[in-house]
């Protein structure tokens, strides 16, 4: 071993530079010594990382019903049984939502916050993949110094210089696959929060619909309450008419007035809550000065409907389960990095730069320097605190595991739940239809009979009564019909794909 010091020691005498072509072999030495600590470090960190601790990730398996059971009076009625477009609202016919809609995706405050989200965990997610590269940092200093008489040996004052400059790097060996598990957590963080902006996006939109539609029907429920007033204000006429020719007594009259003033009320509340409801839209859509034209909800045309047999799986379109799975899945991998961190860590270590006393000589061949090494640091006694981390990791993930089944379950509940409302209010439209056609088929018999003396006015109060609900009732479920529409199309995740 002595020799073989001795030996070594005569080797690197040998190749002190004697002139300027030995000072340039000896650079490129340094390079090459350089160049073979980064091969070593790459084929060490290559053959040290291929261990990846913690469950891999797998789709829990739960038990749904394979199909939804739509009955089949859901799909009579002319339905049209055609893939929906993913913009679903235009399905309405109306360039009114179509603008709301649109600006509501594009300004709602929700889902600007959203999209800031997805910039933070992305970038989240860029700083967990930078520890897969190593770490590379330019140093320099320079430094003046001296030390007086009485504490140099020679008891002389000394004056040095010191400068140096170099490239210092260092690389954690992922063996236990501890910086793999924490990018892929982030990563599914960052997916996650893609998802959350489609589900606020969706939800932004189905509230929106839903509000217009809901204006719409203040609308048309205006529309009949003035039309009541109407008829009543005539009744009330033909009443004053009857009682000034002494047919019938004061409370005939009275009896009118009693009636229109309670349309009257009531045409004042149903426009309260109209102005109320134009108000909320603005406020979504970021147009606080909004002013909407009168409308009619009956004019506004049926969405289709899906297939009949539509399959469970379709709720995994769904953003809001997609991304709850996402948050299953991080939650997965940080028990991998928890797990992880009872395991040694690797480290490796490099510099290479120059470093004289004497600024003249700095950057030459003589004054390099360079430096490799390998670091090992294994945790011994923590006080519980690395099985602390472990056992929260995973209690997390029972907890995302939970959130999952939870999210899905509701998914598919709000599905059937849109279904069946779809079917019932259609059946109800066409009941309350049959209504609206008698009701106002028998007000205008009462009137004229009343007119000729047939009956009392108590039979007109009567019929006009009954009109008045059963348009009101038509206008209120006919909302109700496209609203479960528009809640059907938010609980499939904004559509279906027809069965081939």
């Amino acid at each position: 071993m002595a020799k073989r010091a001795l030996q070594l020691r005569k080797t690197a005498a040998s190749e002190i530079p004697k002139d300027n072509a030995s000072a340039d072999r000896l650079t490129v030495m340094s390079w090459q010594r350089v160049a073979r600590c980064s091969l070593l470090m790459t084929v060490v960190s290559l053959s040290l990382s291929g261990c990846l601790l913690g469950p891999d990730y797998q789709r829990p398996d739960l038990a749904l019903p394979a199909r939804y059971n739509a009955p089949e009076s859901a799909l009579a009625g002319g339905a049209v049984q055609s893939p929906v477009n993913a913009q679903w609202w235009t399905l309405f016919g109306d360039a009114t939502l179509n603008q709301l809609v649109q600006a509501a995706r594009q300004d709602n405050a929700d889902i600007q916050v959203a999209l800031a989200r997805i910039r933070m965990t992305e970038s989240l997610a860029v700083q967990a993949g930078a520890a897969l590269y190593p770490t590379l940092n330019l140093t320099a200093s320079g430094t003046r110094a001296t030390s007086g008489p009485s504490v140099s040996v020679s008891g002389v004052g000394v004056q040095a210089n010191t400068s140096q400059v170099g490239l210092l790097t260092s690389y954690e060996l992922d063996v236990w696959g501890r910086v793999r598990r924490n990018i892929e957590s982030a990563t599914a963080v960052a997916t996650a929060s893609q998802y959350e902006k489609d589900s606020v996006s969706l939800t932004v939109t189905a509230l929106v619909s839903n509000l217009y539609l809901r204006l719409r029907s203040l609308d048309a429920q205006i529309a009949v309450l003035k039309d009541s007033v109407r008829t009543r204000t005539e009744s009330v006429k033909v009443a004053e008419a009857k009682l000034q020719g002494g047919l019938v007594s004061p409370i005939d009259v009275n009896q009118g007035k009693a009636a229109l003033a309670a349309s009257q009320a009531s045409l004042s509340e149903v426009t309260r809550q109209r102005a109320i409801a134009q108000n909320q839209l603005g406020v979504l859509t970021g147009k606080l000065d909004l002013t909407i034209a009168a409308g009619d909800v009956r004019q506004l045309p049926a969405p289709p409907l899906p297939p009949e047999g539509l399959p469970s799986t379709v709720v995994e379109r769904r953003p809001d389960v997609n991304r709850a799975e996402q948050d299953l899945r991080a939650a997965n991998a940080r028990v991998g990095v928890a797990t992880a961190g009872l395991f040694p860590t690797f480290s490796l270590v490099g510099l290479f730069g120059a470093q004289s006393v004497s600024f003249s000589s700095f950057l030459t061949d003589q004054s390099s320097v360079w430096s490799a090494g390998i670091g090992l640091l294994q945790p011994i006694f923590s006080g519980g605190l690395l099985q602390g981390r472990l056992e929260y990791a995973k209690a997390q993930q029972q907890e995302a595991l939970g959130g999952y089944v939870k999210v899905v379950r509701n998914a598919f509940g709000e599905v059937s739940d849109a279904l069946i409302s779809v079917q019932q209010t259609l059946q109800t439209e066409q009941y309350l239809q049959q209504q609206v056609q008698a009701s106002t088929k028998a007000q205008e018999l009462a009137a004229l009979r009343y007119a000729a003396g047939y009956v009392d006015f108590l039979n007109v109060l009567e019929s006009q009564r009954v009109a008045n609900e059963a348009n009101l009732a038509f206008v209120i479920n006919r909302s109700a019909r496209l609203q479960a529409g528009v809640d059907l199309f938010k609980a499939l995740g904004g559509g279906w794909v027809a069965k081939p």
